[in-house]
Formats: structure tokens, sequence, C-alpha cells
């Protein structure tokens, strides 16, 4: 387990992200952004601060989980909004998405996120109703604050490893 995947972490979330992006290079998982720009960048770095806020890994099953947690949790609309106008480019995500699907087909594909979705989102969306909505562009000053900190302000208690179990897929581009 990851330090971060602790409710009680006493990294910030900037050591945090690091801890999660060095995670992914050692285990020869790719690390979204590494050859972007400074605008996408950010927007990297917001994704990636959700995991870590979430105690989440990049499976697809707990990608899903994650979009649970955003979507009862945070501001899922206006980020959808920011990804129609053109204000947030997933274009590396998806690429990463269309590879997992074409190895194992768009049934087995939705079938496994579904999947998850319908296991996890009842504990999820508990948990989310006793939280503070957390806003997916954050302001920078809380990258120096503890994770521990930031999980008591918005009351975000996350999944344990237990409930974070799901038998999860394996592909040749791991997420």
């Amino acid at each position: 387990m990851l330090n971060y995947q602790d409710q009680s972490c006493e990294l910030t979330l900037k050591e945090g992200i690091e801890e999660y992006r060095n995670y992914l290079r050692e285990n020869n998982r790719h690390v979204l952004g590494e050859n972007c720009s400074e605008d996408e960048k950010l927007n990297i770095l917001c994704h990636d601060a959700t995991h870590v806020v979430f105690g989440l890994d990049t499976s697809l099953e707990e990608e899903a989980m994650l979009d649970c947690w955003l979507f009862f949790g945070g501001d899922y609309f206006q980020l959808i909004k920011d990804v129609y106008k053109g204000s947030l480019d997933l274009e590396e995500t998806n690429e990463k998405n269309y590879a997992l699907i074409k190895e194992v087909g768009y049934f087995k594909y939705a079938y496994l996120y579904l999947r998850v979705m319908l296991l996890k989102w009842p504990m999820i969306f508990f948990k989310t109703r006793k939280m503070k909505k957390w806003n997916y562009f954050f302001s920078q000053d809380l990258l120096n604050r503890k994770i521990l900190n930031l999980r008591k302000d918005f009351n975000i208690k996350i999944l344990s490893s237990s409930e974070r179990s799901i038998n999860k897929i394996s592909w040749s581009r791991a997420l």
C-alpha cells in the first residue's frame, strides 16, 4: 500500500503526487503529461491530485471508482463543461482508453467499468454525502498542505484497501 492510500497520510499533497508518479514509473506504467505544455501539465496535476486525495491507483477499476468520487463528491459537471469547451485536453487519456478498448474489446471494457460502478458506487456515494465538494481545479496552495489535513477539511473518508478490493484486469499498457 502506498502512503497516500492511508487515511492518516502525513505527506503533503505535492509529496503524495510525487509518490504516485514514482510508483507508476517504478512499475513501468505510463505517467500522463511528461511531455506536454504547461497548461496540459496543470490539467494532469489536477487529475493526479484526485488519485492521491481519494487514495486510488490507475487501474481501470480504480479509475472508475475515481469517476464515482468526482461525480458524487466533486465538480463533475464543471469538469465535463471544460472538456466540451476544449479547455481540458484529454487526448493522452483518450489514447490510453482507446488502446485498452482495442485490446479487450468494447463489450468487455464496458462490462468491467459498469461492474465497478455497480459494486462500488453505493459505498462512495454515501461517503460523498458527508464530504465538502472537491474542486477538480483546486487552489495550488493546497499542494503544500498535508493530505491528512485536506481529508479532514473536506471530510473525505477514503475507501480502505478491503473496500477498494476487486478483481482487476491485466493488459499490456497498464493504466
